[in-house]
């Protein structure tokens, strides 16, 4: 079993965002998941992964602006550790999308440290009693190198390299996946400058798994 100990992230590099229950947030769209997305909130330029007891609208992209409105505490998310997390009341309601220098002026401080391990910790897994509240769940990372997508193994897999060391992880972005499925590709190399939004999955069997939950093209 892999151990999470080691250097990790802290959240006081983390943006701070207000987030009291019926505050109304616009956030611009990383990813997405069934009962969440993961986003960049305007006001405060924190990267917020918002759950929703609804389903979230998997027409969504990323770039698109959403609005959610704050609801219950951190109790009533998946892994109540992590602290990007917010509950809102209702899905995600789609309010345009941003473009352009905005965008990229957004994402550029969330980037992920290139010397540090993905969420503070080497391999896939950590195990749940090891998760602190002090460490991101989700983080925003841009390879410096070539970047790939395989599918194999009766699943789809990313491949980069970070830290100096060999990554690959479960590649969960339903776009790609139903673009790779539509063209009958195997493996894609992916635009240079592409961004990944690597996020720990809640727990299975007491372990939290990185996957690469969406590929996000540069602006």
């Amino acid at each position: 079993m892999l151990s999470s100990s080691g250097p990790r992230l802290s959240t006081r590099k983390l943006r701070r965002l207000h987030d009291a229950p019926g505050t109304r947030l616009c956030l611009m769209v990383l990813s997405t998941g069934a009962h969440h997305c993961v986003g960049v909130d305007l006001a405060s330029g924190a990267l917020v992964r918002a759950w929703s007891f609804s389903e979230v609208d998997q027409r969504l992209a990323p770039y698109d602006l959403v609005w959610v409105t704050v609801g219950g505490g951190p109790e009533s998310v998946p892994d109540p550790t992590e602290p990007d997390a917010i509950v809102t009341e209702g899905a995600p309601a789609r309010a345009g999308q941003l473009s352009g220098r905005r965008a990229t002026r957004l994402m550029r401080p969330l980037l992920h440290p290139e010397r540090m391990p993905l969420l503070g910790f080497h391999g896939p897994t950590v195990p749940l009693w090891e998760r602190k509240p002090d460490h991101p769940s989700v983080a925003l990372v841009q390879p410096s190198g070539l970047v790939a997508v395989t599918i194999e193994a009766g699943g789809m897999w990313c491949h980069f390299v970070w830290d100096s060391r060999p990554q690959v992880l479960v590649c969960a972005d339903p776009r790609l996946a139903a673009w790779m499925q539509r063209t009958g590709r195997t493996k894609a190399t992916l635009r240079e400058g592409t961004y990944l939004v690597v996020a720990l999955e809640p727990p299975v069997e007491g372990l939290c798994h990185k996957v690469v939950e969406a590929v996000v093209p540069p602006r």
